[in-house]
């Protein structure tokens, strides 16, 4: 009985910190913005299919995802307390901390009930210049509401090597089912000798399910 309560309260602490009216200030750039990254997706992939698409779509406003991955590069700034806020997007990376949920929460409320437009828009080869009007006109025309007090976080850029480091490492999972956890040198340095074999332990154990899970698709004729 206590279960649904618990649940509740969780996503509602996950909540705390996102603004409404910060939202709706910047959701016209951010709409534009992913449709820029959807475009830039569907080029360098070379998606042309309504299934490709439809599952880029789905993934644009996620930063975990590869395809919502240019939600991490927007930082959020404010000229002064009386200004409203606007949008850069950066060339690299960065961490996602309350300006970036902020930018994610934009990007959803943009998309939301357009996903199958943005897909046929997309597929039917559309200019840029027509798929932002299509996609943003109506949120763009909107008054946003004001803004009270904002905290600006300085724009923290990620380390790239790490960063490829995380890609290679989801391209090894993807071809081989083998996945591996990246730990940061703090966090080895920190292990004790009992922690690191447990580890090493942990890790061997998943390769060899991978690897025995692959054999039986191989005996399946599924590879």
């Amino acid at each position: 009985p206590l279960l649904r309560p618990l649940v509740l309260a969780s996503l509602a602490g996950a909540c705390v910190g996102i603004s409404k009216q910060a939202v709706a200030q910047i959701q016209c750039e951010v709409c534009k913005l992913a449709v820029d990254a959807a475009n830039e997706h569907q080029t360098l992939n070379a998606i042309r299919d309504e299934d490709g698409l439809t599952d880029m779509v789905e993934n644009l406003c996620s930063v975990k995802k590869h395809e919502g991955r240019w939600v991490a590069k927007v930082d959020i700034v404010r000229e002064d307390d009386d200004a409203p806020l606007t949008v850069v997007r950066q060339e690299l990376l960065g961490f996602c901390k309350n300006e970036c949920l902020t930018v994610q929460r934009a990007c959803e409320a943009a998309l939301r009930g357009q996903e199958e437009r943005l897909v046929s828009l997309l597929q039917n080869a559309k200019g840029l210049k027509e798929i932002k009007k299509k996609m943003c006109k109506k949120i763009c025309a909107k008054e946003p509401p004001k803004l009270g007090k904002w905290k600006d976080e300085a724009f923290a850029p990620r380390d790239q090597k790490e960063v490829e480091t995380e890609d290679m490492m989801e391209k090894m999972k993807a071809e081989t089912g083998m996945g591996m956890k990246m730990y940061k040198a703090e966090d080895l340095k920190s292990m004790s000798e009992g922690d690191m074999e447990v580890m090493a332990a942990r890790e061997a154990y998943g390769s060899e399910r991978a690897a025995a899970k692959m054999a039986e698709k191989a005996e399946a004729g599924e590879l």
